[in-house]
């Protein structure tokens, strides 16, 4: 399988103040000239689904199968469950995407300035789509009691 990237994260908040960030950070995403045409039109969407490659990840982190919340349990000292990766949005998986909803605040050129960013500067972006009512579920969306849990302690 061979992925190309379509550009790359601008940004001046470090890896340390993105990954402390509970709402990500102001930055911007950079388009490569190749691909520019691909964002006609994308103004006028609020939001936006990214897909990039954590190419910062660490060490082994593609063999970590069972996680903690490190986040929640780092900013609000409380202690989490351990769970299983797929049943978590840690950034340890077997394969190194990250999946994000970005409010997109506006087009510049080949750039775009985007908003709630948890991704690190240089991170390398795979895909765009925009992120509209119809790929939101109509039903009910359940969650587990774990997961209620550490959420009621916010």
């Amino acid at each position: 399988m061979l992925l190309k990237p379509i550009g790359e994260v601008l940004t001046d908040f470090s890896d340390d103040e993105i990954r402390n960030s509970f709402n990500g950070v102001r930055g911007k995403i950079l388009i490569y000239d190749k691909y520019k045409d691909g964002i006609c039109c994308l103004d006028g969407f609020s939001h936006l689904l990214v897909i990039g490659y954590a190419d910062k990840a660490r060490e082994n982190s593609q063999a970590t199968l069972k996680v903690r919340f490190r986040k929640i349990e780092r900013l609000y000292n409380i202690k989490t469950p351990e769970v299983g990766v797929f049943a978590s949005g840690s950034p340890d998986r077997p394969n190194l995407l990250i999946v994000s909803i970005l409010k997109l605040m506006g087009i510049k050129d080949n750039i775009l300035e985007v908003d709630n960013l948890d991704m690190f500067n240089g991170t390398p972006i795979l895909d765009i789509r925009p992120f509209t009512i119809e790929r939101i579920l109509k039903e009910k969306i359940e969650t587990p009691d774990w997961y209620k849990r550490i959420w009621s302690n916010q």
